[in-house]
């Protein structure tokens, strides 16, 4: 009767077809820019490989440690069907004893439950003999081998293999495949370090699978004896990531967004994504903040560093803050205002006036300018403008010289010779997003770098110099590739359009060189190799930046507090933080090291086309007005803003504050016969 029972319930026991939900799901790849060095994965910890891409030793590995039987078996154990009999005969729960085949059944396909019971059992033992009665046993353990869990968020071998000992599964060693094979058992409980129990017990099993290797004569006493416990990674890629690979992530989803590839393509599409970031650049950002003391900064200050290939925008490298503290990266957000690191667009708006980098302005300060541009006296209304104390009060000087000084007064007076207009067009050419520099439309303040943009726009702007003239855009995905092999378009693949002639390019360089050579950026010199970059600080000191670029790669360091505090007292910083110092010093050590190795190429010389233009007019009064009466009040944009008390006579002006070095610009609305003060970008 029971045989018969047993019988009638094999027969009616279909052959299953259809995988669990999920079982087969693979996710998306992440790759560094060697195309093969995995930096995570989006959606299921899986990627699936051949029979003939798993080398003998892991198979025979795995069946050491959980099916010695396996090949002259029919896919079920004796011992174990037996145990289940007797457990389900007196009424209790089954028992292991679980073979390859009957560990596929359960765990592959729909059909069978988790949970343990007598009939589940049953169950199980006939799926597996009818999955080995219609199934290869190859085809059996490739199943298998893909889609057991090792632990470390890894199901199936490949994936397991990364995640211990970051190699291919066709690279293990014999003592390798053993300890992976080991952690079936338990991969939730063992430790592959240390020497508590979960340790131990790992050891003993490992030594398990060996010992069983040589008892199937797959390996030799004497090669069992060579083996040794292998050392796994400390860190893994996963499907959790930590670090800076959080916001490598956040940055890669927002990218596929924008390209509108569908949210199941990416956690299940088995999508290659392939970027450009380096990994060894990447630790040389990281180097380089962590070196100037950013890890024990307030949590307030924000950073960022990000590094792109002048060629196509192409993102080498990036640090986007301390995700401990906050994972709203300081790289791709717009957390500070641009300060003078704005400048070089002015100048590029200039020289595509046709003007000429040779041409003069007045370096004397303060200046006051009246709407159209023109000097008018310190009494009359207007935009007051100052030149950092630092710089103080110079003469005539060409356009090299007033972007190496940072000098405010010559350049609010070249804003207005470009044109307001044309100088915000030239910065959204650029890259400069239109919504960053609506706000201030028709404001000279502009000029200074009022407007908040982030480090990576800046770094890709600063690219179109160093390239000649082509606006990049800048993007960290370089490759998509779907499960069928077929490559998705992207549009930052595309040529860079001109924004420049190459004139044009090589003459904003020169400026930019001088800068280095012997101006305010004069600590990112990178000794024998042609540097050009911009310092940038802006009012109260709140922001602080330096970008440059060598031929072949742009870089931008960003500072800034988000409370509005100046950055000082900062821990491994001396005094106030501004461009030139913490900034340039952090871009010189990254710079220094991803610049090994890098011909020793020079900038293109420019021949100084253009009209060589004099706006170096005589100031008709230099004397400031006494301050007047102020009222001060807070601007989470630009700070305090101080409104004149109206009397006869006087005008807005400003006492300086040593610590905070206080500059503004008096903007005069068409509708208005005061001026309102408003503070602007310094250096």
């Amino acid at each position: 009767m029971l045989v018969g029972t047993v019988v009638i319930a094999y027969v009616r026991t279909p052959l299953p077809t259809e995988p669990q939900d999920g079982v087969t799901d693979e996710g998306s790849a992440v790759y560094y820019a060697d195309g093969r060095t995995p930096a995570f994965r989006l959606g299921a910890n899986r990627e699936g490989v051949r029979y003939d891409q798993i080398p003998e030793h892991v198979r025979w590995a795995v069946i050491a440690a959980e099916d010695r039987g396996f090949y002259g078996g029919h896919g079920v154990s004796p011992v174990g069907m037996v145990r289940a009999l007797a457990k389900g005969a007196s009424g209790g729960e089954s028992q292991g004893g679980s073979t390859i085949t009957q560990q596929l059944a359960r765990n592959y396909f729909k059909g069978l439950s988790q949970k343990r019971s007598f009939n589940r059992k049953f169950k199980e033992i006939f799926v597996a003999l009818k999955l080995d009665e219609h199934r290869s046993k190859e085809e059996i353990l490739t199943l298998y081998l893909n889609t057991v869990y090792f632990g470390r968020q890894a199901s199936g071998v490949q994936a397991a293999a990364r995640a211990y000992f970051n190699r291919d599964v066709w690279e293990l060693s014999v003592s390798q495949a053993a300890l992976l094979a080991a952690m079936i058992q338990r991969p939730t409980y063992f430790h592959t370090k240390g020497d508590d129990p979960p340790a131990r017990a790992l050891r003993a099993r490992w030594q398990y699978v060996i010992d069983g290797m040589v008892a199937m004569g797959r390996l030799t006493r004497a090669q069992a004896q060579r083996e040794r416990f292998p050392e796994t990674r400390d860190e893994w890629q996963g499907v959790s990531v930590s670090g800076q690979t959080l916001m490598v992530r956040q940055r890669i989803l927002d990218e596929l967004r924008e390209l509108s590839v569908p949210v199941q393509s990416v956690v299940n599409g088995r999508l290659k994504i392939y970027t450009s970031l380096d990994q060894n650049w990447m630790r040389y950002a990281e180097e380089a903040m962590r070196d100037a003391g950013e890890p024990r900064w307030p949590g307030t200050v924000r950073t960022g560093l990000i590094a792109v290939d002048p060629q196509d925008g192409a993102v080498k490298a990036f640090y986007g803050g301390d995700p401990k503290r906050s994972q709203y990266d300081g790289v791709f957000n717009p957390v500070a205002q641009a300060a003078s690191t704005f400048k070089p667009y002015v100048l590029a708006a200039a020289l595509r006036r046709g003007y000429s980098v040779r041409s003069v302005v007045s370096g004397a300060s303060p200046q006051k300018f009246a709407p159209d541009g023109q000097l008018t006296p310190m009494t009359a209304p207007g935009y007051l403008v100052s030149n950092d104390e630092n710089v103080g009060s110079l003469g005539t000087i060409d356009l090299a010289k007033a972007t190496a000084l940072s000098v405010n007064t010559g350049y609010v007076k070249l804003a207005f010779e470009a044109g307001l207009p044309n100088v915000s067009r030239t910065a959204e050419d650029f890259g400069v997003p239109h919504s960053a520099l609506a706000p201030f439309k028709g404001q000279v303040g502009v000029a200074l770098g009022t407007a908040n943009i982030s480090a990576a726009v800046q770094a890709a702007g600063y690219a179109t110099f160093a390239n000649g003239g082509l606006a990049v855009r800048p993007h960290v995905i370089t490759k998509i590739v779907d499960a069928r092999g077929r490559e998705l378009p992207l549009p930052w693949r595309q040529h860079g359009r001109r924004v420049l002639t190459t004139e044009q390019a090589a003459q904003v360089t020169y400026a930019l060189r001088e800068t280095v050579r012997s101006g305010t950026g004069r600590r990112a010199a990178l000794p024998g190799r042609d540097v050009a970059g911009k310092t940038g600080t802006s009012d109260r000191n709140r922001a602080a930046w330096f970008v440059g670029y060598v031929p072949r790669l742009s870089a931008a360091v960003m500072m800034t507090d988000t409370s509005g505090a100046p950055l000082k007292g900062l821990a491994g910083q001396r005094g106030t933080v501004s461009g030139e110092t913490a900034p340039a010093n952090i871009w010189r050590s990254f710079m220094s090291k991803a610049t090994q190795g890098m011909p020793l190429e020079p900038f293109t010389e420019p021949l100084f086309t253009g009209q060589t233009k004099d706006w170096a007019s005589k100031l008709t009064d230099t004397t400031p007005a006494p301050p007047p009466s102020t009222v001060t009040k807070p601007s989470p944009r630009l700070g305090p803003v101080t409104k004149p008390t109206p009397s006869a006579g006087t005008t807005p002006s400003q006492t300086p504050s040593a610590d905070a070095k206080l500059r503004r610009i008096c903007e005069l609305p068409a509708n208005r016969t005061k001026p309102a003060c408003k503070q602007a970008k310094p250096r």
